[in-house]
C-alpha cells in the first residue's frame, strides 16, 4: 500500500456521526476515484516507473481483472491494474482518471475508509510526479459493493425484501422469474452535489465463486471545484452518503445477521 498517510495533500477529514457498524459486513470492495479533464494514457507511462514511486509492494507487471472483480463498476472498466503483493489492494487506471480500491475477495477483514483514503492521496501524489502536467480533479467517485450470498439473508428471491427498493415479484402477473434481475436507481444529492447510484444484481451462475450471490454497488460521483480540498471534500461526503444509504436501504433483520456493532471513534489525518 502506499504510504500511510498522505505526502503533499494536506487535508483533513470530519468527525461525521454516522450510523452504526457492522462486525462482518458484506461489502467485499471499496473504491475512490478521481478524473481529470483531459483523457491521459496511464499507461505511457512503465510499470517500473510507477512500482518505483510507489513502492516495491506493489506488482512490477499489469495485473488482469478477474471475473469476480468485474462487479466494481456498471461502466466498461479498465482491462489491467496494478495490485499490491497482499492482493488486497489494487490501482486501475481509466482514460480520464484512476481509482485505489480495497478487494476483499479472499475474506480480508475490511480496514475502515480512513487508510483507503489514505491510500488514494499517495496514489495521486505519485500521478503528480510520474506525470507532471496532469488537469486539476473535475470528478470525484465513491462506490462500495458488496456480495450477499444465498443462504445468508436470504434464500429465494421472495427473501429479498431484505432490500427496502426491491418488490417481491413485481412482474409476477406476466410470468416474468427474478432469475438474473438486475435494477438500477439513481437519486440526485443535496444541492446538486452529485448523484447516488444504488443496483442490484442477482447472479445465478457462480463464475469464480462457489454460490450464487445478490451484488449490491452503491455509488457516488459528483464534480469538483477543479481543486483537491473539493476532491476530499467530495470523496468524504460520497462515502457518507454511501454509509447513510445503506443502512436505510436494509431491514432490521438484515443488520443484526451482519452484527450491528458501534461505530468506532476515527483518528483524523493531518
Amino acid at each position: 500500500m502506499p504510504a500511510a498517510t498522505p505526502l503533499r495533500s494536506e487535508f483533513h477529514f470530519g468527525t461525521t456521526d454516522l450510523p452504526h457498524e457492522f462486525a462482518h459486513p458484506p461489502l467485499i470492495e471499496a473504491w475512490l476515484g478521481v478524473e481529470f479533464a483531459t483523457p491521459t494514457d496511464f499507461t505511457q507511462v512503465g510499470v517500473a516507473e510507477w512500482r518505483k514511486r510507489l513502492g516495491p509492494e506493489w506488482s512490477a507487471t499489469w495485473q488482469p481483472i478477474g471475473c469476480a472483480e468485474r462487479h466494481a463498476t456498471s461502466e466498461a472498466p479498465a482491462e489491467y491494474q496494478l495490485k499490491h503483493v497482499m492482493g488486497d489492494r489494487a490501482i486501475r487506471f481509466a482514460e480520464h482518471g484512476f481509482q485505489f480500491g480495497w478487494l476483499g475477495h479472499d475474506g480480508s477483514l475490511y480496514p475502515r475508509y480512513e487508510p483507503i483514503r489514505d491510500g488514494f492521496v499517495a496514489t495521486l501524489d505519485a500521478v503528480r510526479d510520474v506525470l507532471p502536467g496532469i488537469d486539476l480533479p473535475s470528478r470525484w467517485s465513491v462506490c462500495y459493493l458488496n456480495r450477499i450470498p444465498q443462504g445468508t439473508v436470504w434464500s429465494t428471491p421472495q427473501d429479498w425484501s431484505f432490500f427496502r427498493l426491491w418488490q417481491t415479484n413485481p412482474l409476477q402477473k406476466l410470468k416474468i422469474e427474478s432469475e438474473r434481475f438486475a435494477g438500477r436507481w439513481q437519486f440526485p444529492l443535496e444541492a446538486e452535489r452529485g448523484t447516488l447510484a444504488i443496483e442490484l444484481l442477482h447472479e445465478p451462475e457462480a463464475l469464480e465463486l462457489d454460490v450464487e450471490s445478490l451484488w449490491l454497488r452503491l455509488t457516488a460521483i459528483g464534480a469538483t471545484d477543479n481543486d483537491e480540498l473539493s476532491l476530499f471534500n467530495g470523496l468524504d461526503y460520497g462515502r457518507e452518503m454511501i454509509v447513510r444509504a445503506f443502512n436505510e436501504l436494509v431491514t432490521p433483520d438484515a443488520k443484526d445477521f451482519w452484527g450491528v456493532a458501534p461505530r468506532k471513534k476515527s483518528i483524523a489525518s493531518t
